[in-house]
């Protein structure tokens, strides 16, 4: 089996007790446990034997406190082993809880350019169907606790068959014959685990398989299966008769997934079958073995029960796990993945200087020659931009597709540092500034904007700690301050159906609530991307006509598609092909008719007609 599929056992151990310090104790629990859970049925067939050879010999008094004794013990034993098992499943939950933790801590400690990456879209996916995969975490753990313990069962069955090795008969005639025999049974045993081993490896080989298809196949399920189930694809589903397409589509989907597990299962049941078939010869020669231990006088009646005990319990122990490695081979290989993903470079801002708080939001940038192009291409995005934003302005950035809009305000709030030139804030070069701070002086509203399904209140927030008063302004000055009136909870209602029956929201409301949420952090620049692509044209010039009271004294950044808008804006920008091309008023670009002329025209003549 490949080193990424190969079980390993420290990082079982490790994985086990990492998630938090409150555990740590817990690799006390895992020891305990196992070594009773393991112990209880050797120390029953231990004492048993005891007792039943004092039966045989008529020493009743000795059998009856032997009896006490194993009563006693093996209550004890498994009540502690039964306690230690509880404890760890108890764990288990918020371990899983933990992981999952973890997971979106790391996705916020990240690069933003590393979370487009397309390497570690696919780490993060690997990681989110490893922590749901067989059974999800809590099950995995699990695993991994009763592996711990068929180990040991198997250090302790060796144990007592060493011991049995080791008693022979004295006299010359069975000598030689036990000599024989035992190196018999260790050929016989070292046959047997070569033989499993490479059973396991290639069972190991076809279960990854079996699950790679699975994932690939949950992704696609879970998708088909999201799509006909959502309120936001079933107009177009009815629309275009597209039942029987995605119906059969699935269909094919499972059929595919099917032939693989049916083609891996089978080769599976052969390797176990023959692993059982080897196990099952291998049992009969220890019981060959031990009969005639017992008929050379070499053991007594008890020693036999004793052994035969322990070899039921090591073949139950071999066999669980064989079934529990198939399946810790797996998590193993989300384990690796996930130790990766964690991993991962952390954001490198090492800025420290503080953010000077201005009442006056007095704050000007500026872009000194910057070029930026994204990781693994060769053409630039932005080429040589040299542009001053004026406190208090209002900047509307335009130009065709691609021509670098977006990425231009990607670089203006540290998603992406530029590839050359130099991005200052008061003449100092923002990567010195600490991040956090930076970001504080900046309210976005980005083209592709989520609103979350939370409460209304808190998605403006984006805490539990809400200004009520500030919710209303901006509420009002959006145009939503009736519509919530009229929500069940107002404010503070539940939106969206993902975490309960919330209220819905159209699209233009969605696009309304996020130029709220920029509106209600306060911050001195506010940046709109594509802010009124979702409204009508009476909702958008609303919006336009109390464009200078929605954002006030702020500094404002403004990108569209719509040259109409811009005639609200003091200067205008234009792009093209990621070069500074035009600079000025609506009114003193058009009479030099060049690139913004030509755009707005466009447009103006589909109105016209």
């Amino acid at each position: 089996m490949d080193k990424a599929a190969g079980m390993s056992i420290r990082k079982m151990w490790n994985y086990c007790i990492f998630q938090s310090s409150r555990y740590r104790g817990m690799k006390y629990i895992i020891v305990l446990g196992a070594l009773s859970a393991a112990s209880v049925s050797y120390i029953n067939s231990f004492l048993y034997a005891g007792i039943l050879d004092l039966l045989l010999t008529k020493q009743y008094s000795a059998a009856k406190e032997q009896i006490l004794i194993l009563v006693v013990t093996v209550m004890l034993v498994s009540l502690t082993a039964r306690a230690c098992e509880l404890m760890f499943r108890h764990y288990t939950e918020p371990s899983a809880l933990e992981t999952k933790k973890k997971t979106a801590q790391k996705t916020f400690l990240m690069e933003y350019e590393e979370l487009e990456k397309e390497a570690v879209i696919r780490a993060f996916q690997r990681v989110r169907r490893g922590i749901n995969g067989h059974g999800g975490i809590t099950q995995q753990l699990m695993d991994m606790y009763h592996f711990f313990t068929g180990m040991i069962q198997a250090v302790f069955a060796a144990f007592f068959l060493g011991v049995l090795l080791v008693q022979s008969d004295f006299s010359k005639e069975n000598k030689l014959l036990f000599a024989v025999g035992t190196a018999f049974l260790l050929l016989a045993f070292a046959a047997f685990f070569q033989l499993g081993n490479l059973a396991a490896d290639r069972i190991g080989k076809l279960d990854l398989e079996k699950n790679r298809a699975n994932e690939a196949g949950n992704s696609e399920g879970n998708y088909l299966f999201g799509v006909s189930c959502s309120d936001r694809y079933i107009k177009n589903i009815w629309m275009y008769s597209m039942k029987e397409y995605l119906v059969g589509k699935y269909q094919k989907m499972t059929a595919r997934i099917f032939a693989k597990y049916i083609n891996a299962e089978r080769m599976i049941g052969v390797y176990n079958g023959m692993v059982m078939f080897a196990l099952e010869i291998l049992t009969g020669f220890i019981y060959v073995y031990i009969s005639c231990k017992a008929l050379a006088g070499s053991i007594s009646v008890g020693q036999v029960v004793m052994y035969a005990g322990a070899i039921v319990t090591m073949i139950n122990a071999i066999r669980n796990m064989m079934e529990l490695k198939i399946r810790i081979n797996y998590s193993n290989e989300y384990l690796k993945t996930y130790e990766e993903f964690l991993t991962r470079p952390n954001m490198h801002y090492d800025g420290t200087l503080p953010i000077e708080k201005r009442d006056d939001g007095d704050y000007e940038l500026e872009f000194s020659h910057v070029s930026f192009r994204y990781p693994g291409t060769e053409k630039d995005v932005l080429s040589d931009v040299s542009l001053r934003f004026k406190v208090r302005e209002k900047l509307a950035v335009v130009g065709r597709n691609g021509a670098g809009k977006t990425t231009l305000i990607k670089l203006l709030l540290r998603l992406y540092e530029p590839t050359s030139g130099t991005i200052t804030l008061n003449g100092i070069d923002i990567g010195k500034y600490d991040y956090q701070e930076y970001v504080q002086i900046f309210a976005a509203v980005f083209q592709d904007f989520r609103i979350y399904h939370l409460p209304l209140d808190e998605n403006l927030a984006g805490s539990e700690n809400v200004d009520a008063e500030r919710v209303k302004t901006v509420l009002e000055q959006v145009g939503l301050r009736e519509r919530v009136a009229r929500m069940k909870d107002g404010a503070h209602t539940l939106l969206g159906h993902d975490i309960g029956d919330g209220e819905l929201l159209s699209g233009g409301e969605e696009q309304k609530l996020a130029i709220a949420r920029a509106l209600y952090k306060d911050a001195p620049f506010v940046i709109l991307d594509e802010p009124t692509a979702a409204l009508d044209p009476i909702a958008e010039a609303e919006i336009y006509e109390n464009f200078d009271a929605l954002v006030g004294k702020k500094t404002a950044i403004y990108i569209s598609h719509r040259m109409s808008s811009c005639k609200f804006c003091d200067r205008i920008i234009v792009l093209d092909s990621g070069r500074f091309a035009e600079a000025g008023t609506h009114e003193t670009l058009m009479r030099q008719e060049g690139i913004y002329y030509a755009l707005y025209e466009a447009q103006a003549k589909h109105y016209a007609e």
